[in-house]
């Protein structure tokens, strides 16, 4: 793409007798800098990419969009490169990476989905009431990225910089998806990711106190993930829909926000609501209610455990209606998803007790979880988990008291301590434990605590294993290394078995 068509309404003008260069990629990465690219040296929370401007032109680039002026010497080092400045890089990308590929939001239904839970599992329903009407729907989300069950990447951060979610959603439109689902992360919003992207629906699951080390305060956070609906308001679509979840606090808000201004679907179990979930019951295999709608009532079972999955269900079932899909056969697509990667995903392997995996990471997600675990039959409840390093702390004092408020047994573990001592991680979750409980111990090593939750249950108990869920990796100082919660506590089961000879393992 020629450059001036490349910056157009990005607030950059070429100076007069720049070349009109032809583009061949964008990129922020200067290790990824092909001929022919062009780079924008963002800033980050580590270092800033202006300090990759020579490497970038050493491989080719032909274009440089700093926030500062670039020094002499590589302007007359690199005397072909065009170098341009702009005070907001973010809106210039988003921008430009739009430009560049063509738009593709505009050619496809575009959902979104904000909250602090239930998105990954919510975009999991509503990609399975897609698949199953033949939408060939894309998803861009926390696991990974895919279109039409095909996986494209791995997820590198929920929603992606401008540029790579631009070009994932060029790939969906070329691979014929009418529909793309986006997990929109309050990051993503705050850092202007998303801001062209033409979205059709966006959802709010519910806010709960997550991030806090990056916004600071909770109504920072809920203004950042209300900054979606601000875009659904001004998209190009027609007949634009928001989905809200009427039992979270901050939905009388967002509705008397958007009233008038796109049209609204609701959804609950306490309150009133357009799509309302009654008599639910959370089972030792699956969940059941009842949806009741203004025009029919309809039984769901969901295998998916927990009243939590009720509303991420709901929210599915009003955003699939949206798009026409009658209820009952959004019904029938959530109905059919088997399991959500590390969401309360059984590990198996032939023991008398029942081990789950759960992405669970704040207070709130873990009370969540561990509640509706308390309704199925069981004798004891033992939760490992661990707060992430270099992270919001305020987060993991109330994670240890529901842990142990809610559990026979808590065990206090490593999850990703990245450069952060784990000691301090372990204080910080000792400040909501000592002197209250008394039903926990402290295993660093991450193996040996799901080792010993193993070697500790018996015939009926419940593991809890969160924190990481579908993660197979663990981040430990500046080393990345294999890790899995699900395979770990696999091997510790199958070992257990094998020495005590009480079952045969599955392998």
């Amino acid at each position: 793409m020629l450059l001036h068509l490349l910056l157009e309404n990005t607030g950059i003008s070429a100076r007069q007798g720049t070349p009109d260069i032809d583009i061949s990629a964008i990129t922020n990465d200067s290790r990824q800098t092909v001929p022919g690219a062009i780079f924008f040296a963002l800033p980050g929370t580590k270092t800033d990419g202006y300090n990759f401007v020579r490497q970038a032109l050493e491989n080719g680039a032909a274009a440089i969009i700093s926030a500062v002026d670039t020094p002499a010497e590589l302007h007359a080092a690199f005397p072909k490169a065009v170098f341009l400045k702009t005070a907001d890089l973010q809106t210039a990308l988003s921008k430009a990476a739009a430009n560049f590929y063509g738009h593709p939001s505009r050619k496809i239904r575009i959902f979104g989905i904000t909250g602090t839970k239930g998105k990954t599992t919510t975009a999991y329903l509503l990609e399975n009431i897609l698949r199953l009407v033949g939408a060939r729907p894309g998803i861009i989300g926390t696991i990974d990225y895919r279109v039409d069950g095909r996986i494209l990447a791995p997820a590198a951060n929920t929603t992606p910089l401008a540029h790579t979610l631009q070009e994932l959603l060029a790939q969906m439109a070329a691979a014929d998806a009418l529909t793309a689902v986006m997990e929109v992360s309050s990051h993503a919003l705050a850092l202007g990711r998303v801001e062209d992207v033409q979205f059709d629906c966006a959802i709010f699951t519910n806010l709960q106190s997550d991030h806090l080390d990056f916004h600071k305060d909770r109504e920072t956070y809920f203004q950042a993930k209300a900054r979606l609906f601000d875009l659904l308001e001004g998209s190009d679509k027609k007949n634009k829909y928001a989905v809200i979840n009427t039992d979270d606090e901050r939905a009388a808000w967002l509705l008397k926000r958007l009233k008038g201004k796109v049209h609204t679907i609701t959804y609950g179990i306490d309150n009133s609501s357009d799509f309302r979930a009654g008599s639910v019951e959370i089972l030792a295999q699956n969940t059941r209610f009842t949806l009741k709608t203004a025009k029919e009532t309809v039984p769901v079972t969901l295998n998916l455990l927990g009243r939590h999955n009720v509303y991420n269900a709901l929210a599915a079932i009003a955003a699939a209606v949206t798009a026409g899909i009658p209820p009952r056969d959004a019904v029938n697509g959530v109905q059919a998803l088997a399991n959500v990667p590390g969401r309360l995903e059984r590990v198996a392997a032939g023991q008398d007790f029942t081990v789950f995996v759960d992405y669970a990471h704040t207070g709130a997600a873990l009370e969540n979880v561990l509640s509706s675990l308390a309704l199925m039959p069981h004798k004891r409840i033992i939760t490992v988990f661990g707060c992430g390093g270099d992270r919001d702390r305020t987060k993991r004092a109330p994670m240890g008291a529901v842990s142990c408020a809610l559990s026979d047994q808590a065990i206090v573990t490593s999850d990703n301590p990245r450069t952060e001592a784990p000691d301090q991680i372990f204080s910080d979750i000792e400040r909501g434990i000592a002197g209250k409980f008394t039903n926990y111990e402290v295993i660093p090593d991450r193996k040996a605590a799901i080792t010993k939750a193993v070697t500790l249950a018996g015939k009926g108990d419940i593991i809890l294993i969160a924190g990481k869920g579908h993660e197979t990796y663990q981040i430990l100082g500046d080393r990345t290394v294999n890790f899995s919660d699900r395979e770990t506590a696999a091997e510790a089961i199958r070992e257990k078995l094998r020495e005590t000879g009480t079952g045969e393992p599955k392998l």
